[in-house]
């Protein structure tokens, strides 16, 4: 009997096989498509980059008063702004130094006298930071000098950290009237 089963279940089989086959679509005519492929190698260099924008800045004060002298003036922009805003962009951390261009202010105007006002009558204030990096500043306001400075610390690599800065003129009584100018540098190096 159990052959008799087995029998039939390898007969039933084989019909469904041959069933199928019958079914399926016969191979196109001619020889079997030929096929090939290659491989592209693609290779990157990535540079240290950083970035600090804006390259320039324009801020100014105007001394027409005695509380003006007295209490000294935060600077502004041409649009009215106390801030001066930047962006660093960069693919490592970093850190941001301020310093002055040269040890005194330029003069020009009609006084012969009293108009060497030293970079230290400008006093800088690291008013936002978002970099991620730490304020490293010693104090609210800080005078400015011709060494560099710490202003950040290991900012955040990544695209566009702000930070913005407030600068505060505190000349006093001590210089002859005129137009001072001064250039303050700001510099993003990698860490």
């Amino acid at each position: 009997m159990k052959r008799i089963v087995l029998s039939g279940v390898l007969a039933l089989t084989s019909v469904i096989a041959f069933a199928q086959t019958q079914n399926a679509a016969p191979p196109p005519p001619g020889p079997a498509p030929a096929s090939d492929h290659s491989t592209v190698l693609v290779g990157l260099k990535l540079e240290n980059v950083i970035s600090l924008v804006p390259p320039l800045d324009l801020m100014g004060a105007k001394f027409s008063s005695g509380h003006d002298y007295n209490e000294g003036e935060i600077l502004e922009d041409l649009h009215g702004n106390h801030t001066s805003d930047f962006k660093v962009s960069s693919n490592r951390n970093f850190n941001v130094t301020i310093k002055s261009s040269a040890p005194n202010f330029s003069y020009t105007g009609p006084g012969m006298s009293n108009n060497v006002m030293p970079c230290g009558a400008l006093k800088y204030n690291l008013f936002s930071n978002g970099t991620g990096g730490t304020n490293a500043t010693p104090s609210a306001w800080n005078p400015l000098t011709v060494a560099a400075a710490p202003l950040i610390t290991n900012g955040t690599y990544g695209k566009d950290k702000p930070f913005s800065l407030k600068f505060k003129a505190d000349p006093g009584w001590d210089y002859t009237g005129g137009a001072y100018a001064l250039g303050v540098i700001l510099t993003a190096t990698q860490l």
